[in-house]
């Protein structure tokens, strides 16, 4: 300000042009993102081993008496499809009973033979036909259960008819064993189950069916497939929590049983959007999140569903096409100007 002549003249802010220059309205530098449409899942976690499913074993026997001639395997052993178990040599009074049965059958089929002769000289009549025709069908049925029975071979070998590992074997070399008896327990390495402990409050939310995500321990980057196929009752009392069995759907990985996993159960997902987790923000009247139109920022209430340590679902009236503020929203104001930062 400058008096001349007792006269107060102000001074006005003049452009080069002249004219009047208006100080810019202040903005603030913020980074954006799109809202990002994806799968969202509701799970609780819980860590477990690995075991078999009790109908998943197989007891290996014999039908007929032998001794162990030959033994391949030992308890824990990991054996392929195929791969010769053990060997069974026959007993002499199994092989015995086949040699008498065949003996019986030729017998039969000579007396059959003559019977005939004898009926067609009129010295034999129909119903000792019969009865020798009847010998003969007996004898070749006793025949036929000796061979069903193995008798007719001297050795018999087995072999694991799945991939699997020996839980455990009862003969030892050189030992008789008796038909029936079981001499070896084979189970499957493509059949097993996982018991996950989960916190009571977890656990209730689970149901049979649910599907399940299983990482071993000593390999974070392999993800299985699993199905809850039940749980207890009861707690844990060594480990205070409740014990649930997902079973481990078909997979070309096999785990061995006492593998250490952590297992995710997926309760309820469904297809929501996501923002990263500072982009929302809360205050007295619920949350909320910014949305830039133009160069203004829109303030936009939501409510928030499931959330992770990276990103958080948001549900209300947003604009999928318009960008969200990410960082820098802690400064706005609905309405106020934004300037965004170009990317790094």
């Amino acid at each position: 300000m400058i008096r001349i002549g007792g006269l107060a003249i102000v001074g006005l802010l003049v452009s080069g042009t002249g004219h009047p220059q208006t100080p810019p309205a202040p903005s603030v530098l913020i980074e954006t993102a799109p809202p990002r449409e994806q799968v969202l899942k509701h799970t609780v976690q819980g860590y477990g081993t690995v075991a078999t499913t009790e109908d998943a074993v197989v007891g290996v026997s014999f039908l007929r008496p032998g001794q162990i001639s030959r033994l391949r395997v030992r308890p824990g052993e990991v054996v392929k499809v195929g791969a010769v178990l053990l060997e069974l040599s026959t007993d002499p009074s199994a092989t015995m009973g086949y040699q008498t049965a065949v003996a019986a059958l030729d017998f039969a089929k000579r007396d059959l033979d003559r019977t005939k002769t004898l009926l067609a000289q009129h010295l034999a009549t129909n119903a000792q036909l019969a009865a020798a025709q009847k010998a003969v069908e007996d004898a070749m049925a006793a025949v036929e259960t000796q061979r069903k029975l193995g008798n007719d071979r001297t050795t018999e070998v087995i072999t694991a008819p799945f991939n699997g590992y020996v839980t455990a074997l009862t003969v030892s070399l050189g030992d008789r064993v008796q038909p029936n008896t079981t001499v070896l327990k084979l189970a499957r390495t493509d059949r097993v189950q996982v018991t996950v402990g989960l916190q009571p409050e977890d656990a209730t939310h689970v149901q049979t069916g649910m599907t399940a995500e299983v990482v071993p321990v000593f390999s974070p980057d392999s993800r299985l497939g699993g199905v809850v196929r039940g749980a207890t009752g009861t707690i844990n009392p060594a480990t205070k929590r409740v014990d649930v069995w997902v079973e481990l759907v078909a997979t070309e990985q096999e785990l061995v049983p006492g593998t250490a996993v952590s297992v995710e159960i997926v309760l309820e997902q469904h297809t929501g959007w996501v923002v990263p987790r500072d982009a929302v923000l809360r205050d007295g009247n619920g949350d909320y999140v910014f949305q830039v139109t133009g160069s203004k920022a829109e303030r936009v209430p939501v409510k928030t569903g499931i959330e992770t340590d990276k990103y958080t679902e948001i549900i209300g009236h947003i604009d999928t096409k318009r960008p969200i503020v990410t960082v820098g929203n802690y400064e706005l104001q609905d309405g106020m100007a934004v300037r965004e930062r170009a990317p790094k």
